[in-house]
């Protein structure tokens, strides 16, 4: 049994007539979606109920696994898989001793004959570590959401505890946004000439100074007796003073988590979470080939684990000695394993890297073909060497003031030639020796603000939950969906603002529930249930713990106002605490525009018209 059809077909391709695989097509029970379906006066004991139409798919698998001979449950080799798994046994109860658990960390048929070549029995331990998570979450929402509904109105609302954690995150950099004060700079360049090429020079800040304000960079000028921008005076040089050299060595990133994966393909694709995964499952599940095959292409993709187990090393090594033998280091970047790391324990890899992006191409929809590359490219770059070369910083100087350009010259192009697509960087200055002198022809100058602090896109709130250790693979991309469908958060031109209504309830839960909405708490509940998952600590201590904190927050009494009307979220924070620049009166509010900018504006509008529209 498995959870997806077309991995049911997969398998079915592997074995004899003498085997049956059927798919569940995932939970085939859950929590009640109306009633709480925990009894608290026994231990906290959760009560599952049949998800729709699951009954009767059962049904025919229980009549299947009356005429076999064994079981094996080959749901996801993780939590919720496990959750699954525990399910079905409990109801093909009279086929215990026959029944087995096998978890595939990839579709192919040596990975399949393999397990079940080596069985396994269900993973108490971490089914103890779900139960709890589920109850939990189920505490926090039913605990939680009403006091949403009776303060800011309506029964839609909804608080998590992952969400709402993520949804602080967002609320509070809008504030940041909001109250941002931006400082105005100036950035002087030299463009000056060698007699072979025009090049630009930076001015070097002294140590005591981090921006240069107007009259410091009119100062500086006047050193060469021009009093702003524009054409220098004839014979202004700047006379080369020293070159700071430097080796560098970057290397190649490691194989991918969920969360890299993600943010990386939402940077170079502009794929969302939820599109990401859901092609990397099609990737996972596999694809038809042209001889009529099926075959899995990637392992599990729900990890955050860079680990690489030692066959998949082989092969990649096997692979790279045909192709690139010069580029390989031998062994693959690995990345720093997080305490709280668990799921399938193992990157996201290709099966086989001899299965070339090209040689699928005709085989993988324009979407996959993209992703696969990506997770092909990245996994054999990870055995190559490092790219390295030197860094060279010129340094001019003239009437006390020091002026620089930094250069790059490449010596190997290690992991970045791998596909031929990069050119080995030659520093233009290279024959410049100290003592050299340049002429200016232009002084530059830039009038610049400092800017706000950027919302967060879906690729980097995914990586501060990895990082941060809040939420896990599974629950990644779906907690943003949550929000975007409440109507907490929107999203414009792939930055993601919290609504007036996201704000609200933020500020109420933060009022109230300030301590486990807070990351620091969310971080520490997941290293709890890891710990349940490894056999440490106690399901109902934890729930019991968390629940009785939950109660005690309950009975405090939030200052903030009951709201009659309810919300849609579609208006404007208001907020702020800068008071207006030009009535001086009222106070600067923010909104997020249709294009993926802030507009600032005066809260005593019409009356007073200040507004400011910045990135």
């Amino acid at each position: 049994m498995v959870e997806s059809p077309t991995k049911a077909a997969a398998l079915q391709s592997y074995l004899d007539g003498d085997w049956k695989v059927v798919a569940t097509k995932g939970h085939i029970k859950d929590l009640p979606p109306k009633q709480y379906g925990i009894d608290f006066t026994n231990d906290f004991e959760p009560s599952y109920e049949w998800l729709k139409g699951k009954k009767t798919l059962f049904s025919n698998i229980r009549k299947l696994s009356k005429s076999s001979s064994h079981v094996y449950i080959a749901s996801d080799p993780d939590r919720e898989g496990e959750m699954i798994a525990e399910h079905i046994s409990d109801e093909l109860g009279d086929k215990k001793g026959n029944m087995f658990r096998i978890r595939l960390k990839e579709i192919s048929k040596q990975e399949v004959i393999s397990a079940l070549k080596n069985p396994s029995v269900i993973d108490r331990q971490l089914v103890d570590s779900q139960v709890a998570r589920r109850v939990i979450d189920r505490i926090f929402g039913f605990e939680i959401s009403p006091f949403l509904w009776k303060y800011l109105g309506g029964s839609s609302l909804s608080a998590g505890r992952v969400q709402s954690t993520v949804l602080r995150w967002i609320c509070e950099r809008e504030a940041e946004i909001r109250n941002f004060i931006p400082e105005v700079y100036v950035s002087l360049k030299a463009k000056v000439s060698d007699k072979k090429e025009n090049f630009e020079l930076d001015y070097v800040l002294p140590k005591s100074k981090e921006k240069l304000n107007e009259k410091e960079a009119k100062s500086v000028l006047s050193k060469y007796g021009v009093s702003g921008k524009g054409k220098a005076l004839p014979d202004t040089f700047l006379t080369l003073e020293s070159i700071e050299e430097k080796e560098y060595k970057n290397y190649p990133p490691p194989p991918f988590t969920t969360a890299v994966l993600q943010e990386t393909a939402s940077r170079v694709f502009g794929f969302s979470g939820s599109h990401t995964m859901k092609i990397a499952q099609v990737l996972f599940e596999g694809k038809r080939m042209k001889n009529g095959e099926y075959q899995g292409l990637i392992t599990y993709m729900r990890t955050d684990s860079t680990h690489v187990t030692d066959g998949k090393k082989k092969i990649a090594l096997r692979f790279l000695n045909d192709k690139s033998p010069d580029l390989i280091r031998g062994v693959p970047t690995k990345g720093k394993e997080k305490l709280h790391s668990q799921g399938a324990h193992e990157a996201i890899l290709p099966i086989d890297p001899y299965l070339t992006p090209d040689s699928l191409r005709s085989s993988l929809k324009p979407d996959e073909f993209k992703l696969y590359e990506l997770i092909w490219q990245r996994f054999l770059e990870s055995f190559l060497l490092p790219e390295t070369g030197i860094e060279r910083n010129y340094i001019f100087e003239s009437e006390g003031e020091r002026w620089n350009t930094k250069e790059k010259e490449g010596k190997s192009l290690g992991f970045k030639g791998f596909l031929g697509k990069e050119k080995l960087p030659a520093d233009p200055r290279k024959g410049l020796k100290p003592g050299a002198k340049v002429s200016v022809s232009e002084w530059i100058w830039e009038d610049k603000k400092t800017s706000p602090p950027s919302r967060y896109t879906e690729g980097s709130l995914i990586q501060k939950m990895e990082k941060t250790g809040v939420g896990r693979p599974s629950t990644y991309s779906q907690t943003l969906v949550t929000l975007m469908k409440r109507k907490y958060v929107f999203q414009n031109q792939k930055k993601i603002g919290a609504s007036a209504l996201g704000e609200k309830v933020n500020d109420l839960l933060v009022e109230r529930f300030d301590e486990i909405v807070g990351e620091s708490f969310t971080k520490s509940m997941e290293e709890e249930l890891d710990l349940l998952a490894g056999g440490q600590g106690a399901r109902v201590k934890l729930i019991r713990s968390f629940y009785q904190r939950v109660l005690e927050l309950k009975k405090l009494k939030p200052t903030l106002k009951k709201e009659k009307t309810k919300d849609k979220g579609k208006s404007i924070p208001q907020k702020g605490t800068r008071v207006c620049p030009t009535c001086n009166e009222g106070k600067v509010l923010a909104k997020f525009s249709k294009t993926g900018k802030t507009i600032y504006f005066c809260s005593r509008y019409p009356h007073c018209d200040y507004a400011s529209y910045e990135e």
